[in-house]
């Protein structure tokens, strides 16, 4: 693959100053989920390239357009999972084996939903799983090798534009995935001085360990990838994972009306 245009670095970096690259749903929630990158890649890389200054999210549209892919995204449905066990928690309910799949289906990166979905990097780690890097943006000198790319990223606009966004929504949790991105979730946040504490997962006999920043109203948890032998893919650690964030969230938290609220209590 080879772009007939060549995009500047400022040209990628306000792309990149924007909710591009982000599943999204609903900013205001309560509950943000942080990933590297976008999984899947659904926005080509053509010119003009046009910032996106709305956030995203899973609307009607978008599930009728990718509802034979949906089934395949085990990422999306790890994350459903640990939301569906989350909101069982907060409201009080018993988790059923397949509210997650309602979740999934109805719920997740909704526009007025729980959770808002964003990732450190606009561009996915590999497009198509299968051709390298410098070959897909091959005559991109701002994209090529990938570590310019990254440093674009992390010292341009978009881990400001993080960092802004994080100040202006204020959500009570920021789940960040996968323990290798530790040091970019520090530095897109602003928390390269906060301390952080471990705090426990043993649902069994297995524990992880989660990594734990509090800073101006938000707690971030970092959390192992939900993939590979060490993250969290089991049913049971997705599940208590869930039930642990929602034991720090409320009816309200996931869209139940004060007085409706009351029946949790």
């Amino acid at each position: 693959m080879r772009y007939p245009q060549v995009f500047t670095s400022q040209e990628l970096d306000d792309y990149f100053s924007s909710f591009v690259g982000m599943e999204g749903g609903n900013p205001r929630a309560s509950v943000w989920i942080c990933d590297r990158s976008p999984h899947p890649w659904c926005e080509p890389l053509v010119r003009p390239l046009q910032p996106r200054t709305e956030p995203p999210a899973w609307d009607a549209a978008f599930r009728l357009r990718h509802q034979g892919d949906m089934e395949r995204w085990l990422h999306h449905q790890r994350i459903a999972r640990i939301m569906a066990a989350a909101r069982a928690q907060a409201l009080g309910e018993r988790l059923g084996d397949d509210d997650w799949k309602s979740y999934y289906r109805d719920r997740l990166y909704a526009p007025g939903g729980s959770e808002f979905k964003l990732n450190l990097f606009p561009l996915p780690a590999q497009l198509d799983g299968l051709t390298p890097w410098s070959r897909v943006f091959r005559g991109q000198p701002e994209l090529v090798p990938k570590e310019r790319y990254l440093t674009l990223c992390r010292q341009g606009g978009r881990f400001r534009f993080l960092q802004q966004a994080r100040a202006r929504w204020r959500p009570k949790l920021v789940v960040c995935l996968g323990y290798r991105h530790a040091d970019d979730y520090l530095r897109a946040f602003g928390l390269e001085h906060v301390a952080g504490t471990d705090l426990p997962l043993q649902p069994a006999d297995l524990v992880k360990i989660l990594r734990v920043f509090v800073n101006d109203g938000t707690t971030w948890i970092n959390c192992p990838a939900l993939a590979g032998t060490d993250g969290l893919t089991s049913d049971v650690l997705l599940n208590a994972f869930g039930r642990l964030l929602g034991a720090r969230l409320g009816p309200a938290d996931f869209g139940v009306p004060a007085e409706a609220a009351l029946q949790y209590a």
